[in-house]
């Protein structure tokens, strides 16, 4: 599953105001784009599939609101698979684990 939270690479200490940040995830054997955008009150962050094309959108202002949305972004990620794969797909990318 797809943890936002969990530290995969170095990070900055300090991102402008209307700065985004772009990071590639991967869930699942499937490959995402993240997308976070810093406001004067919060964090956006947006999901896409690699073709940029959106799945799921949050805007986060507390620890709570990360989580929440985590779980949202995790719910439509597999959503996403769901409907866009089929079980030879998903049988793929079980071996390319190996």
């Amino acid at each position: 599953m797809f943890n936002i939270k969990r530290k995969t690479e170095e990070v900055k200490m300090y991102y402008e105001i209307g700065e985004i940040i772009r990071k590639n995830i991967h869930v699942n054997g499937f490959d995402f784009k993240l997308f976070i955008l810093k406001g004067h009150m919060g964090i956006s962050i947006q999901v896409k599939d690699m073709n940029n094309v959106p799945i799921k959108h949050a805007y986060v202002v507390d620890e709570n609101d990360l989580d929440m949305a985590s779980d949202l972004f995790n719910q439509a990620i597999d959503e996403w698979i769901e409907e866009n794969t089929d079980e030879q797909d998903r049988l793929i990318n079980l071996v390319m684990r190996w």
